[in-house]
Formats: structure tokens, sequence, C-alpha cells
């Protein structure tokens, strides 16, 4: 390539990421609701005009204007050819470049990356840029090229290689001088043809995560980025300088709205996952727009510290935003509508990759040339006739893995017809040709519309004051008009902001209250030195944003030294061995392993029983007083009619004198006691007696 179209290739210094929107038709779902159709869309002018559907055409549409725009009529084709053709050539020559779809889902934007693979004419971006970049290296002379693919998603703000075979395999992100960031031991594979490369993204779209939602049957739970590596070399140079261009081609998933997607279980977690990270990209756009932080959040997930190159890095970016044209998405269109319009202020700063460290290609060069060098040595040793034999064996090995490794590189226009190659450069060149005419158009049309609006009040001139009054009168109600509508712009500005500040307050309550179970259960089930050991364990790797623990050593480890006995002796020996030892027998024998095992006592804890301290007198009188009376006869023998009839007989006189006697004796009884201890018992003598007489006692 001349040196002089290839410095002008590289660009200006500070390079706007590109900007452009799609709106997709109305589906059968939509029509069949009786949606209305919102979104006006001008591709001559670059214009895009949403009309608010809950204020009856009250309210003025809102505008907003954008690189290109493309409505429901426009082709794969027109859109691949006016906005990724030119990115991809850059690719070609050194610079780094993404393409990323934006918007809500179901709006199209797998269909605008991948396209539909049975039809040819509905290709994605992907699929046609794979054409032009093995169809330029075809038609390319003394050039060497080496393409890498590789293919991974982020999935709930984990990393997955889609080329691997183990799916449950997660990766970490790593940062370094001259590479920037990268995933860390992704697989990577060397394609020779469209075909080859087109395979690796069938085997990767395979393992993709997907699931339905109410919005689409076949929604995309994940971010997935395509990558392409493409190192070059001259081959005629003599110093050979290696440009190494990386293209990255990303589908995002689609924000969502619980109340419409109907997410609930395992798809509500993904939909909280993918509208943070979304969410997180927004804030890092908003930084680079305002320039008054120089901190940008590119750490809050991990999509955007993929992204960090391409949003205000080394890259030339280009995002393709999808939106809906019904009434029933006006909000989650006009949301997205925004954040285009904010991207557009972005600045980028491509340049050139030349002899980049993590270059493959120079050591496919140098081990080739290695191996070249050793044929050769080897091809001098053939006049040996006794190692002819083992060294055409081994030429033979090294001739091809030589063809192998030379057969991964593409060298173009060895078999293709240099007219043929110059048709196509030509067809090429006057596509581009008529892409930068068309997009010209574009801008000076913009251009003309703002220098009208400026201009009118200085061409018009007026015959009266009525007639300037009136048209002043005019103006200042356009002005007005205009007014009101950056105000309603400021409302819906600030209810947007709210929704989501209520769908994250709603996202962080579930993680509190998951946060809050998992204290829970650490509080209640794991002991306190337990945890406190595991606090003194943990850290936290600032390059990854993860924790880990530090490996488990043991405390107080202390190395028992193996006893030495007083004597000098290898082993301890006791008294009585050493009377053996003067006595001349053997030392060694039972009587030294002879342990005492007689157990200690136990302390006792208990005491005999002592009971009250009493008084010997008093001891003695209730000694006295529980002394037995004297035996009392007690007539055991059955009732008769006979004891009946001499019970009967006696009369009632002679009870109750026996009675009174009875008392008598009781009463001086009491009164010898009370006596004897003074206050301590005392009875009063008319007191009668505690207990009743006994049935069948026979008074003495």
């Amino acid at each position: 390539m001349d040196k002089n179209k290839f410095a002008a290739r590289r660009g200006p210094s500070n390079e706007a990421v590109q900007v452009v929107v799609r709106c997709r038709p109305m589906n059968a779902k939509e029509l069949a609701n009786g949606f209305k159709k919102v979104v006006d869309v001008h591709p001559s002018r670059g214009v895009i005009e949403i009309l608010n559907p809950r204020d009856d055409g009250k309210e003025r549409k809102k505008s907003f204007t954008f690189d290109a725009v493309y409505d429901a009529m426009s082709t794969q084709e027109e859109l691949y050819n006016e906005t990724a053709h030119p990115l991809v050539s850059s690719i070609l020559d050194g610079f780094n470049g993404t393409i990323f779809a934006y918007g809500q889902t179901g709006t199209g934007k797998t269909y605008t990356m991948e396209g539909s693979k049975p039809d040819p004419s509905q290709k994605g971006i992907i699929l046609r840029s794979f054409d032009q970049i093995f169809n330029y290296i075809s038609r390319s002379k003394n050039m060497q090229y080496l393409v890498r693919t590789s293919y991974l998603e982020i999935y709930q703000e984990e990393i997955r290689d889609l080329l691997s075979k183990d799916r449950r395999k997660t990766y970490e992100l790593r940062e370094a001088a001259g590479i920037g960031v990268y995933v860390k031991d992704l697989s990577s594979f060397v394609c020779k043809s469209a075909k080859e490369i087109e395979h690796v993204m069938y085997v990767g779209n395979q393992n993709r995560s997907i699931g339905a939602t109410n919005m689409n049957d076949h929604s995309s739970r994940s971010h997935a980025i395509f990558m392409i590596t493409i190192e070059m070399s001259d081959t005629d140079s003599f110093k050979k300088i290696i440009r190494v261009g990386k293209l990255n081609l990303i589908d995002l998933a689609g924000s969502e709205r619980q109340s419409k997607t109907g997410a609930t279980g395992e798809r509500l977690k993904e939909a909280s996952k993918i509208n943070l990270s979304l969410s997180a990209l927004g804030n890092v756009i908003s930084a680079l727009v305002d320039g008054k932080n120089p901190h940008i959040p590119y750490r809050d997930s991990k999509l955007t510290r993929i992204l960090q190159d391409s949003l205000g890095g080394n890259s030339k970016t280009i995002m393709v935003a999808n939106i809906g044209p019904a009434s029933y998405n006006y909000d989650e269109t006009l949301t997205t509508l925004r954040y285009a319009n904010r991207a557009k202020n972005i600045k980028n700063k491509p340049r050139v990759n030349e002899d980049p460290k993590d270059a493959l290609l120079r050591e496919y060069q140098m081990e080739i040339a290695r191996l070249k060098e050793k044929l050769r040595l080897m091809k001098e040793l053939e006049e040996k006739k006794e190692l002819l034999a083992r060294e055409k064996y081994a030429s033979e090995k090294l001739e091809m893995k030589i063809r192998a490794m030379e057969s991964k590189l593409l060298c173009g226009g060895k078999n293709i017809i240099d007219h043929t190659n110059e048709q196509q450069r030509a067809l090429e060149q006057q596509k581009q040709e008529i892409a930068e005419r068309k997009k010209r158009e574009v801008e000076m049309r913009q251009k003309l519309e703002l220098q009208e609006e400026s201009a009118l009040e200085i061409r018009d001139t007026y015959t009266t004051l009525q007639q300037e009054v009136d048209y002043k009168t005019k103006k200042l109600k356009k002005l007005f008009a205009r007014l009101q509508s950056i105000k309603q712009e400021i409302h819906d500005v600030t209810e947007e902001f709210n929704a989501d500040r209520r769908d994250l307050e709603a996202a962080q309550n579930e993680l509190l209250k998951d946060l809050k179970v998992r204290y829970l259960v650490i509080d209640n089930f794991i002991p306190a030195d337990e945890k406190n050991k595991l606090l003194l364990r943990v850290r936290f790797d600032e390059s990854d944003g993860s924790w880990y623990l530090l490996p488990l050593v043991p405390d107080n480890i202390v190395t028992v030294k193996r006893p030495v006995s007083s004597g000098g002796e290898r082993r301890p020996v006791s008294d009585y061995g050493r009377v053996a030892i003067r006595l001349g027998r053997s030392h060694r024998y039972q009587g030294e392993n002879i342990l005492n095992l007689d157990l200690e006592p136990h302390p006792r804890t208990t005491s005999d029983y002592t009971g009250p301290i009493i008084a010997p007198k008093i001891h003695a009188l209730l000694e006295e007083a529980m002394r037995e009376e004297d035996d009392l006869d007690v007539d055991a023998a059955p009732l008769s009619n006979i004891n009946f009839g001499a019970r009967a007989k006696q009369s009632r006189k002679d009870r109750e004198k026996e009675k009174l006697l009875k008392g008598n004796k009781a009463r001086k009884k009491s009164s010898d006691l009370s006596s004897q201890s003074g206050n301590f018992l005392s009875t009063p003598p008319s007191t009668p007696p505690l207990f009743p007489k006994p049935r069948g006692l026979i008074p003495k």
C-alpha cells in the first residue's frame, strides 16, 4: 500500500463516536393490539422524530439528529456499506474498531449484527465483515496476514468462553501496559477463510444464553462479544514492521422493564444484572460527555471494562441504536434515543498499533526462519552416507511443519486475475465514494436548516409596524412553544430518572435481602472465632475486583525435640537399668516399660448430715412428750349381735362418766408437762382432746 495513502487513512487524532439509528417495522403482535406508530424516520436529513401518544397530538414532536438513520425499508447491505465498511477497512490498516448494537429487547439488535443465515441478502454486520476481510486479503500482494478469533459472553456479570468445552468455567479480566484490558486464558482460533470463521461463530452461538420473555421469544440474556485480531506484515521491506488491528463486534442484551417482560425467578435475576450493566454503560457515556469529573467509572461492570478502549480510548467506534416504532414502547424508545444522542459527543483517540508485544505473527515468522536455518544445516550433512536415512526423515518432518505453519499465513494475489482485482477495487472505491457523498449531503442539509433558521429575521423586511408586530408575535409563539418543549423534555427526563431509580432500588433491595440472609447464616451458624479467622485471611484484588482467601497456616507450630538422657545414652534409662548395667546385666527388659496405673481418688464433693442444734432441756422434754403410753388393748374380734346388744345395755350416764374421767386424766398430764417446760409448752386446762377416740378401743 502506498505510504501517502496509508498516512491519509490514519485519520485525525480525535475522532467522535459514530452513532446511527435503525427503526424496525411494526410487528404482528403490535398491529393486532392496535398500537399506533409514533416514530418518523427521515434518512435524507438524518433525523428521528417521536411523538408522545399520551398527549393526543398537543405536544410537539421531539427531534433527534444522528450521523445516519435507517427506516423499516432499509436493507442490510445499505447499512453495512454506509456505516461499517469504512471502519472494517481501517482495521486492515492496523486500527482498533468496535461496532455494538444497543436498544430495547425485541428491536432487532441480533438481526442487525448477525442477520438471517439462510438468505445471503439478510447477512448482518458480522458476516459481511468476514467477507470483506478475506476478500481484501486475497487481493493483497507482498503481505502476510494472521487472523485470530475469540468469542465470549457476559452472563450475570460473569465472563464465559463460548468456544470452550467447559461451560461452567468463568474467566477474569486483566489489564497490562501496552495491551490494555484483556481476558485471561481466553481461547483463540486461527482462521484461513470466511467459512472457517463463520463455523467458529456458529459453534459459539450454540452455547450462548438465550430465553423467552413477553417481549421476545428468543431474547439474548447476555452480552456477546466476537473478537477478530488481524496481524499483518510487509514481506518486501527490509525491516518487517507488524501492525495489528482488532475488531470487536458486540451484540448487547436488551434493556427491559419487569412490568412488560413478566420476568420472574431466574429471568428476573438476569434482567437485573443486564439493567445494572447497561446503567453502568450509561454512566460511563455521561461521564465522558460531561467532562467535569476526571474519574470515568469503567470498573462498575465487566462490560464497561471491556469497552474501555472503545469509549474514549484507542478505537474507532460505531454505535447502532435499535428502536421500535410502537406507542407501547414510547418510554424505552425515547431513552434509547437520548443515550445515542449523548454518545455522539464522545471523543476517541485511535492510532495504528505497530509492533505490539502480544503479536503472534512475529513468533510465527521467527519460528519459520529458525526452522529454515535448521533445515539448511541439515542438508549440508547429507554428504555423510551413514546418516542419510536419519537426516532425510528429519528433513521431511521439518518441511511438513513449515508447510503447516505457512498455510496459516494468508498471501493473496497468487491465483487471481489482476484485471478482476482492479475491477473489484474500483467497485468498492465507488461504493465508498457514494456513501461519503451521501453522508456529506446529510450534513449539508442539516447546516442549511440551521442557517435558514438563524438568517430568517435578517432577510425579512417590514412595510408597516403592524406587520413587524405580527411577525415578532409569531416568532414569540414559536420560541414559547420551544420553551414548553424543553420543559416537557426536562419533565420526561426526571420521570425517566425516577423510574430507573425505582428499578435500581428494587434490584438493590433484592440484593440487600440476599446479603442479609447470608449475614444471618454467618452470624447464627458460623462460630465467632472461625469468622474472625476468615476475616484475617480474606484479601481484595483491585485488578480483578474480586475477593480471595490466603492459604491456611496453622498457628503456634512448635517443633518438639527428642529428649536426651542425662547419662549420654541414646534413650532415657531408669535407675534400675543403670544398676543392671553396672552389674553386667542387659538393661533392655520389660521392667523399664512398667507404668504406675493406680487411679487417684476423686475428691469428695458432699458432707455428712448434721441435724439442728437443740438445748438439752428441750430435747428431754421432746423425748418425754414423744414417749409412748402403756399399751392399749384393742378389741379386734368381729362385730356380732351380742356385742351390739351389750353396748346398747350400757346406760348413757355411764358413758358420760367414763368420758369425764378420761378428760381429767389428760388435763393432769398436760399440767405436769407445762410446769416442767415453762413457757415452751402450754395447754389451756379446758381444751378438749386433740384427737377423737378411736373406734374399738377399750379404756383401762
